[in-house]
């Protein structure tokens, strides 16, 4: 009797206990993130998770989401994509069979591309949060759920571009570019500005991604003798292609304009050989010199900065700033929608499309791409002597507004 009345004990707590992780299960909300936190893609993919994960946290912490009558917590389901397509493709795949729809990630731009691809039948909701090929959020193209909350590269070539061409006023330029989804949709970009000065002379140079040693690259530059060369290579190999442009003295031969800069790259770079370069940043920890011009951005700025400072004791990297972007506009997709289906919450975004950022006000495009006030900020190297700390490597010089950050929407399909 004694044993039959154990058996029965046993069998109703692991009932209630069971029940009990039901219930758990049912106020969490799992949403996926991923990253490249090996290969090429590390030094950025580590910084953009973390990003991610603390918009999760400060959500969590304040309660969580509402949907309904009740209150969700959210679970990060971190995986890498390795920087490989076919990694990403797998994990992604491992996510839907999970039941896991919306997810968060992107650090190189073919990775996200092939993410597209698998979520062209609606099977979740994707919020990219690097910046892909322009091409990819054409109406026939995007898969029907599917953000990014960084743009497209294309537009990187053209700000850059208009940029140069201003302040320069150049003759000759060579764009020296990653030969990868990224550097050609910049290629892109950077065709459509310069085929408006039939002028200036336009001459592309291509490196494979994880080119150890761009020595033959940048001497070519050195001997082509342009007025400009504008570089855009990511991840490591933005800071060897930099690195080895100061040791052959490549600065001394044509002026210097690295597309886009982040702090996981600046970081990997000697003082010495960013002094005097100028850069393209979509985010710097300072942005003092437009708190009289625009105080709402500038305290935006500095509450995702003081944020990152309290985490993580770092200054935000702008890959970073967009991860966290880009799952707190997840999250609140997914509230206003009140529901986790993509198509709900795709539509609720749209519905909803203001919100405040470190760029200024920023509003959803039917193609899924957020139209910034500030385009971008440029700003040129500091060496050793001007720098004040480990993250000061450059001075804001532009708060670049334009309208070439996105192509109309007729062009891309959608009027």
């Amino acid at each position: 009797m004694k044993k039959q009345w154990a058996s029965f004990v046993v069998v109703v707590i692991t009932f209630l206990m069971c029940c009990g992780l039901a219930i758990a299960e049912e106020d969490v909300i799992k949403v996926g993130i991923m990253y490249s936190l090996t290969g090429t893609g590390a030094p950025t993919g580590k910084a953009q998770s973390e990003g991610a994960l603390l918009a999760v946290k400060e959500v969590n912490e304040a309660g969580g989401l509402t949907i309904g009558d009740k209150k969700y917590q959210i679970e990060a389901v971190v995986r890498d994509d390795e920087t490989k397509p076919d990694v990403a493709v797998r994990r992604y795949r491992e996510y839907i069979e999970e039941g896991i729809t919306t997810l968060v990630g992107g650090t190189f731009a073919h990775v996200s591309t092939a993410i597209n691809e698998q979520a062209l039948d609606g099977s979740a909701f994707v919020m990219v949060t690097n910046s892909i090929e322009e091409a990819v959020f054409r109406k026939e193209n995007k898969a029907p759920y599917y953000f990014t909350s960084q743009g497209a590269v294309d537009a990187i070539g053209r700000m850059t571009s208009e940029y140069v061409i201003q302040t320069y006023k150049p003759k000759y330029v060579i764009a020296c570019l990653p030969d990868y989804a990224y550097g050609h949709g910049v290629g892109v970009g950077m065709k459509q500005v310069y085929e408006k000065y039939p002028d200036i002379k336009l001459e592309f140079i291509w490196t494979p991604v994880g080119t150890p040693d761009y020595t033959s690259y940048i001497l070519k530059i050195i001997e082509s003798k342009p007025d400009v060369v504008q570089m855009g290579q990511w991840g490591t190999d933005g800071i060897e292609i930099l690195k080895q442009a100061y040791e052959l003295g490549l600065s001394k031969h044509t002026k210097i304009f690295y597309n886009a800069i982040v702090i996981s790259i600046a970081a990997g770079i000697p003082p010495e050989a960013l002094n005097g370069v100028t850069m393209g940043m979509w985010l710097y920890h300072d942005l003092s010199q437009i708190k009289e011009k625009d105080i709402e951005t500038y305290e935006n700025a500095e509450k995702i900065r003081a944020a990152f400072m309290k985490e993580y004791g770092e200054q935000p990297d702008v890959m970073a700033a967009y991860a966290y972007i880009g799952m707190k506009e997840t999250l609140r997709a997914m509230e206003a929608a009140q529901s986790t289906d993509p198509a709900k919450m795709y539509q609720a975004l749209l519905g909803s499309p203001d919100f405040q950022s470190f760029k200024g006000p920023g509003t959803w495009r039917p193609d899924g791409r957020p139209f910034y006030k500030y385009a971008y900020f440029v700003g040129e190297g500091k060496g050793t002597e001007g720098r004040v700390d480990q993250w000061d490597f450059a001075k804001i010089t532009d708060f670049f507004e334009t309208e070439v950050l996105c192509l109309p929407l007729a062009e891309m399909g959608y009027e």
